[in-house]
């Protein structure tokens, strides 16, 4: 008797898990014919009996199941939900499986929806569709959450259709995932001024991208601007001090310790670090171009007053004070002269020197430079 029952006992095992090999078998044929919520109903049933929940079949048929929901628009409320089940089965499946076909499988299914999605929000992208571009990038998102695509590509939707919290979420994400670019970073701090108003958190983004573009003058000059803003002056001098005391070679510390100088109307301290800058680095085109325009600037001040003055004070005074803007325009010309040595195709370098050699009464060099400038064509319009 004993031996019968146990035969019975047995019987009622292996039909048990036939029954639940059974609902995978089930919820896989009631995909292929579309019987979506049938299908659901089997491998819920599946993934949670101990006798299938640990085969990797189960785990990738629930990932063919729910992707066939995901991507059914008549599941349209449900499909955000169904996209994350979907990526998670497939993950479990090749937890199960690794190094199986499951595995291989499984790594497939994910990179080709994820590829659907990158192709589907670039399509919507190009037709500036640009909300139905995000949701396609997000969803991307959701099928491989350490890749940085689809965060950068929603981030630039997101920016492009003005829906400017959505770019910084996205572009957070990036910084994040140790994504690290001087554009990231640009498009941040602008739109935390312009948007949020935030000085301060456009602040904290710029010190933390300067760790990684150190070099950058962009940044450096956007960080100087915003302690200017933020009335933190002094640090920025002394962050610049102490940073030329470990690399006093270094032109680019500054140019920027003058550059700030110039921004606070220190004018004697910007010369100064202009001509360290250039000495430091004498094809430093910035640097010499700078210098060139703070005399030019200080020239051209001092000749407005004289173009300003009524008859009577210009014959008094004028020429006095035209031969003091001459001696900022030649303190201005030789850095003119070495910018156009470096950059010998720069319509601004040229336009401003012959200006320069005008006012210095150099009309020869003015009108040999109208070669250069007629060989650089019609200036282009912005």
């Amino acid at each position: 008797m004993k031996k019968l029952i146990s035969t019975v006992v047995f019987c009622l095992v292996v039909a048990g898990v036939y029954a639940q090999n059974s609902a995978v078998n089930k919820a896989s044929q009631f995909k292929d014919k579309g019987e979506l919520m049938n299908a659901k109903d089997q491998i819920d049933l599946a993934t949670v009996h101990e006798k299938t929940i640990n085969k990797p079949k189960t785990w990738f048929t629930k990932g063919e199941v729910y992707q066939a929901i995901a991507f059914d628009s008549t599941y349209q409320d449900m499909q955000d939900e169904a996209l994350a089940e979907a990526v998670a089965a497939y993950n479990k499946a090749k937890s199960l499986d690794e190094g199986g076909s499951y595995d291989g499988l499984s790594l497939i299914k994910i990179d080709n929806m994820w590829g659907t999605m990158i192709n589907n929000g670039a399509e919507a992208y190009n037709q500036e569709d640009y909300e139905t571009a995000i949701t396609y990038f997000e969803k991307s998102s959701i099928l491989k959450p350490e890749d940085t695509t689809g965060y950068y590509y929603a981030g630039i939707a997101a920016q492009q259709g003005e829906l400017y919290q959505k770019a910084l979420d996205n572009y957070y994400k990036l910084i994040d995932l140790d994504y690290h670019s001087e554009d990231i970073y640009s498009s941040v701090v602008y739109l935390e001024r312009t948007q949020n108003n935030d000085d301060e958190k456009a602040l904290e983004v710029l010190e933390q991208a300067r760790v990684h573009f150190p070099d950058n003058e962009t940044l450096m000059k956007e960080e100087i601007n915003l302690l200017i803003v933020t009335e933190q002056t002094d640090k920025a001098k002394a962050k610049l001090t102490e940073a030329i005391k470990v690399e006093p070679d270094n032109a680019n510390l500054y140019y920027n310790l003058a550059y700030i100088s110039e921004q606070t109307d220190d004018d004697e301290a910007a010369v100064a670090n202009y001509k360290k800058a250039i000495e430091a680095d004498p094809e430093y085109f910035d640097a010499t171009f700078n210098l060139a325009v703070n005399y030019y600037n200080k020239g051209a001040e001092i000749l407005k007053k004289a173009n300003d003055m009524d008859l009577r004070t210009y014959q008094k005074e004028g020429k006095k004070v035209e031969e003091e803007a001459r001696v900022e325009f030649n303190n201005c010309l030789p850095y003119l002269e070495k910018a156009n040595e470096i950059k010998p195709e720069d319509r601004t370098v040229l336009e401003t020197m012959q200006t320069v050699y005008v006012q210095l009464k150099m009309n020869d060099k003015a009108e040999d430079l109208n070669t250069q400038l007629e060989a650089l064509g019609p200036e282009e319009e912005l």
